[in-house]
């Protein structure tokens, strides 16, 4: 039953939102197809929480995508020993990276009244969710090593039975429940990213990464 719940019924409902609740969001309200700028109310710890979870999470998120698209290369490039060693290596640094830019995001809004203010249930939903979900990340990462090699002969061939409408839950059923939560919550902000500010990841966000950061200045007599 949790099988079938994490790993057919979150994945498609993920899809379909994505399919047809950002179009029309996209359509009806493209003023709300952004983040909300709040470096005027509180920008200390903005830089480096922003930057930390950016970077971290981007990275890791190509690494997976790497896997799915280009399989064969990467089982080729994970089969030398000392390049499995220093890729995984580097993925728990970008893992902990990301994780410190979450809780900084975090702790950021809980600590600011004024970002109270503009901050909405879906927004503390989302934050929690990504906290977890990188906090689980790490885990995996440091504690069932060389995951990246049976995520290409495990999760990827589960992932593409995925997308051919056929899913095949025994690759992954007999992974921990660690892995699972995993999963679980990947699909949760997937499901959730249409109805948060998140979804400004699907506008191609790449090129703020080398943008001079923006300077708000108050306007006083």
């Amino acid at each position: 039953m949790l099988d079938s719940l994490v790993f057919v019924v979150l994945p498609y409902t993920a899809l379909a939102l994505l399919l047809f609740v950002v179009p029309y969001r996209y359509l009806t309200n493209r003023l709300t197809w952004t983040t909300y700028s709040t470096q005027f109310l509180e920008r200390k710890t903005l830089f480096w929480g922003s930057m930390s979870w950016h970077y971290g999470i981007i990275l890791i998120l190509l690494a997976h995508l790497a896997g799915i698209v280009w399989p064969q290369g990467m089982q080729r490039l994970l089969g030398n020993q000392q390049t499995l060693i220093v890729l995984e290596s580097i993925g728990v640094g970008l893992g902990l990276l990301a994780l410190f830019g979450t809780l900084v995001l975090l702790l950021r809004r809980v600590n600011s009244g004024m970002l109270n203010r503009v901050t909405f249930p879906t927004d503390w939903v989302l934050l929690y969710l990504l906290l977890l979900q990188t906090v689980s990340g790490v885990y995996v990462g440091m504690f069932m090593r060389w995951g990246s090699v049976w995520y290409l002969h495990t999760a990827v061939p589960y992932l593409h039975s995925l997308l051919i409408f056929h899913p095949q839950t025994g690759y992954v059923a007999d992974f921990p429940l660690v892995f699972k939560l995993h999963v679980a919550m990947a699909f949760l902000i997937i499901s959730l990213l249409p109805f948060t500010k998140l979804v400004h990841l699907l506008f191609f966000p790449f090129r703020f990464l080398a943008d001079p950061p923006i300077l708000y200045k108050w306007r006083s007599r």
